[in-house]
C-alpha cells in the first residue's frame, strides 16, 4: 500500500474557512507552525506553471491539512507554450471542401493539446484535427468548439494537423492557435505503505480519469458523475473526462484515448471539500462532441450507491487511476482490503487499500455497490494507519446527487447579467468582474475569454470574477462567452 509523503511547511498552504454553500476552499500562504502536526498533500508532479489560459492553470500548491491527508490528485506534467498561427479569412464561397491546413509540432512531445483563438466557424463549417502519430481525429463546429471552450482534446504524439472545412456558401470562416499544451513525462515518485503494492490492472467501463486536475471519477446508473470534491475545488483544472485510458509511455508519460473517448464537464456541479466525511463533488458532462453520445450510452455500464453501510471487516474494492511507474502510471488499477472503522455520525469509512495520487474520487465498493468515496491517507509505511473516505449516506451528497443529477437546474442568462467590467492593474492583472441580478445562481459558473482563452468562472453570491496576472502592456479584449451573445466584446488596457 501507498502513504502520503510528507513535505517541507514551505511547500504548505492553509486551508482557511469554507462555506457550507459547497464554494471553493479560500488558499493562503501559511506559517511553517500552521503545518506542525498536520500531513501533507502531495505536490502534483511537474507542472510548470507560466502565462497561460486559466482553463488550463493547475494547481501546483501543497495543502497542509491538520489531522489527515488528502488522497493527492496527480496533475499532468505539462508546459503551456504560446503559438501564434492564424489562417487567412475565407474570401470565396465554401463547397465543403478543406480551406487552410497548418500543422502544428513539438519536438518530443508525448502528447499535445490546442487552444485555439479568434475563431469564426459558420454554419456546415468545422475544424479536423488529427493526430499524426496515431490517426485519431476530432471535428468541431462552432457549437462543439464552444462546448469544449475554445480548446482542443488531448492527442497524443508530437504533431497534430488542424483543417478548416469551408461550409458550402460560406465566407469568412477562420481559426487562430494560440497555445499549445505540451505533454512531459512525468517525476516518478514512490511512497509505499506496507511490503507490497497490491493494485492490479483492471478496465471498468465506468471509471475514468479527470484531467488536467488528475483524479479518479465514476460513471452512476443516471449519467452523473460522484468523485472527491477536493478534485472539482479548482475550476481551471477540471477539463477533461477520459474513458478507455490506454497504457501510459515507458517513461510513466500518460498516453490519452481517443476524442470519442473525452467528455467535457458542464458547470451543473456541487461539492464540498471539508474534511474526513465531508469531501465529495457530483458533475455532470456534455455528451462527446465526436460521436454525439453521452457518456452512459457509450460506455453501457454504471455504478449505484448502496443501501446499507457494510460492517467492519468487510472487504472493499477500490478502482482508480493512481501514480505508478512506467506504462502503470496513472492508468485503471484496482485493489481491494477490509474496513477498518465506520462512523456513520461523522459519514465517514476506513479502510486497507493501497491507493496513490490520483486515487482521489476513487469509489469504495462493497458487495458491487458505492459504499464511500476515497479522499484522504493515513496508512503509513510500518504498515499501520488506514485510508479514508466520505460514506455514501452522507446527506449533503445525497442532496446534491438529487438536484444535479435528478433535474437540470436553471442556468444564467443574459437577463440574469448586470454588467462585464474589466480592469488591468499597474502590474499586469486583469481582473473580469461579472456582476448578476441577484444571488440564485451562487455556486454555478460563466464563461469569460480574455484574448480568446475561455474561462471557467464561479459564481459567487451575486459574482463572478477571474483574474489573470502577468499580462503585457497594451490592449487586451474579453468576453462574456456563457451566456453568449449578452454583451458585445470589450477592451481593457495594461499599462
Amino acid at each position: 500500500m501507498k502513504a502520503n509523503t510528507r513535505w517541507p511547511c514551505s511547500n504548505c498552504l492553509q486551508a482557511r474557512g469554507h462555506n457550507t454553500n459547497f464554494r471553493v476552499y479560500r488558499m493562503v500562504p501559511a506559517a511553517c507552525l500552521a503545518c506542525n502536526g498536520g500531513l501533507f498533500l502531495h505536490k502534483p508532479f511537474g507542472v510548470h506553471m507560466r502565462s497561460l489560459p486559466r482553463l488550463m492553470v493547475t494547481a501546483a500548491a501543497t495543502l497542509c491539512v491538520v489531522g489527515a491527508a488528502w488522497a493527492a490528485p496527480a496533475a499532468l506534467p505539462h508546459e503551456m507554450r504560446a503559438y501564434s498561427f492564424a489562417s487567412p479569412e475565407q474570401v470565396a464561397p465554401g463547397r465543403g471542401e478543406v480551406i487552410a491546413s497548418h500543422t502544428v509540432q513539438a519536438a518530443g512531445a508525448p502528447w499535445l493539446r490546442l487552444q485555439f483563438k479568434d475563431v469564426r466557424l459558420l454554419p456546415g463549417s468545422k475544424l479536423r484535427i488529427t493526430s499524426l502519430q496515431d490517426g485519431a481525429v476530432q471535428e468541431l463546429d462552432a457549437r462543439g468548439l464552444h462546448q469544449w471552450r475554445n480548446t482542443s482534446a488531448y492527442f497524443n504524439g508530437e504533431a497534430v494537423r488542424v483543417e478548416l472545412l469551408a461550409g458550402k456558401g460560406s465566407k469568412g470562416n477562420r481559426f487562430a492557435v494560440s497555445h499549445v499544451m505540451v505533454g512531459q513525462a512525468p517525476v516518478q515518485t514512490e511512497s509505499q505503505c506496507g511490503a507490497t503494492d497490491d493494485r492490479v490492472p483492471s478496465n471498468a467501463p465506468d471509471r475514468a480519469r479527470l484531467v488536467n486536475v488528475g483524479c479518479t471519477v465514476n460513471l452512476m446508473s443516471n449519467g452523473c458523475f460522484v468523485t472527491a470534491g477536493h478534485c472539482l475545488a479548482s475550476p481551471g483544472s477540471v477539463n477533461v473526462v477520459e474513458f478507455n485510458v490506454p497504457l501510459s509511455g515507458s517513461t510513466g508519460a500518460i498516453v490519452h484515448p481517443a476524442p470519442k473517448d473525452q467528455y467535457v464537464p458542464t458547470t451543473n456541479r456541487l461539492f464540498k471539500n471539508s474534511g474526513v466525511g465531508k469531501d465529495w463533488g457530483v458533475f455532470t458532462t456534455s455528451p462527446n462532441a465526436t460521436t454525439g453520445l453521452t457518456a452512459l450510452q457509450a460506455q453501457g455500464s454504471s455504478l449505484n450507491f448502496a443501501t446499507a453501510v457494510p460492517a467492519v471487516g468487510a472487504d472493499v474494492v477500490i478502482t482508480g487511476y493512481g501514480v505508478d511507474s512506467g506504462t502503470a502510471n496513472q492508468t485503471q488499477q484496482v485493489s481491494n482490503g477490509p474496513i477498518t472503522a465506520v462512523n456513520t455520525t461523522g459519514t465517514s469509512m476506513q479502510y486497507k487499500a493501497d491507493t496513490e495520487g490520483g486515487n482521489s474520487g476513487s469509489v469504495v465498493v462493497s458487495g458491487g455497490n458505492v459504499v464511500a468515496i476515497h479522499t484522504h491517507g493515513g496508512c503509513t509505511t510500518a504498515g499501520t494507519g488506514s485510508n479514508q473516505g466520505t460514506l455514501y449516506t452522507n446527506p449533503e451528497l445525497q442532496a446534491a446527487f438529487t438536484q444535479v443529477c435528478g433535474a437540470t437546474p436553471p442556468v444564467p442568462t443574459c437577463s440574469n447579467i448586470r454588467s462585464v467590467k474589466a480592469a488591468c492593474s499597474a502590474k499586469g492583472r486583469i481582473t473580469v468582474n461579472v456582476r448578476l441580478t441577484d444571488s440564485s445562481f451562487d455556486g454555478q459558473s460563466v464563461a469569460v475569454a480574455i484574448d480568446g482563452a475561455s474561462q471557467d468562472v464561479p459564481i459567487n453570491g451575486d459574482l463572478a470574477q477571474v483574474r489573470l496576472p502577468g499580462q503585457a502592456a497594451g490592449n487586451h479584449t474579453y468576453e462574456l462567452i456563457d451566456p453568449a451573445g449578452c454583451v458585445a466584446p470589450k477592451t481593457v488596457v495594461c499599462p
